[in-house]
């Protein structure tokens, strides 16, 4: 039973996202390398921090669409640990809550380094991690996710990853750090294109609900094609590190996840989608750092 159990805390984690919490702490590290030297435990820190406040995310997702009644019978993507039964609505609640406690304190450590930034941005972090599906007014419910899921996954937590590290905001971590939140993007907007039917049933008006089945593909297209060709901006900004534009050529292994984003028929075609994306991220922020170290 407890075997089962873990395996089912694994589902609830939804590890195939965690790549938008990983990926702008590696690149905002490999930028604080050539800008004043690592520091190891300040960056595992902020990875580990991230990804706690990833799975708390997710966990307070599955329980709030659960309470809200966005979760039903016939949704197509992945299961959802409270919907299905498999772990208990207040079981998950107190799973995110424990992740946001755990982000908090480790982010104690990251204020001793990086003073009154970083409990702003520690905090909003955690208040947005809740308020996305959760409280009076759930941002996902507005269509109003895009904007910090973009921030925080992306430009915040890469340049806050440097700051911590090097005691500099760094304008290259930043640049670096719109393509991890456009990332974050296109992974959104592939799950909403794949579920604005049921959200429209269920009244959670995301961008895609309100907009329809063409702006999302729309919106993912821009977001994947924007993730991939950043590293262009870093070629003027950072001339001595010229090379890392050529990971730009990750953006010609977007034509075939764009294509069959336009072209589905069946939603549960686009879960294929969301794994090309999310390898494609791995792929992009590997290239990313081999470019940027030679």
């Amino acid at each position: 039973m407890a075997r089962t159990n873990f395996k089912h805390w694994i589902q609830a984690a939804r590890p195939w996202t965690l790549g938008v919490a990983i990926s702008p702490v590696l690149l905002g590290t490999t930028i604080a390398w050539s800008e004043g030297g690592i520091r190891w435990l300040a960056a595992l820190s902020a990875l580990l921090g991230g990804i706690l406040i990833q799975i708390g995310t997710n966990l307070a997702n599955d329980y709030f669409d659960y309470k809200k009644g966005a979760d039903s019978g016939t949704r197509i993507g992945p299961q959802r640990v409270t919907q299905a039964g498999l772990i208990k609505p207040e079981t998950v609640r107190n799973g995110f809550i424990a992740c946001f406690g755990l982000a908090f304190l480790i982010g104690i450590y990251l204020v001793y380094l990086g003073g009154m930034p970083i409990v702003t941005i520690g905090l909003l972090s955690l208040l947005l991690g809740v308020i996305y599906t959760g409280g009076p007014f759930p941002l996902a419910y507005h269509g109003l996710a895009e904007l910090p899921a973009f921030l925080f996954f992306g430009p915040i937590a890469s340049a806050t990853t440097t700051y911590v590290q090097t005691g500099d905001w760094s304008p290259a971590s930043i640049v670096a750090g719109f393509s991890a939140g456009f990332f974050s993007m296109a992974l959104l907007a592939i799950n909403n294109l794949r579920d604005f039917e049921e959200d429209r049933k269920a009244g959670k008006n995301t961008l895609i609900a309100i907009f329809g089945r063409g702006f999302g593909v729309y919106e993912y297209a821009l977001a994947v094609l924007a993730a991939t060709l950043a590293p262009l901006a870093l070629i003027i900004l950072k001339p001595d590190h010229a090379v890392v534009g050529m990971t730009a050529l990750t953006a010609l292994m977007t034509v075939l996840p764009i294509r069959k984003a336009d072209r589905f028929v069946e939603p549960i075609e686009l879960i294929s989608v969301l794994k090309m994306t999310s390898k494609l991220q791995a792929i992009f922020t590997v290239t990313f750092i081999i470019f940027w170290l030679v």
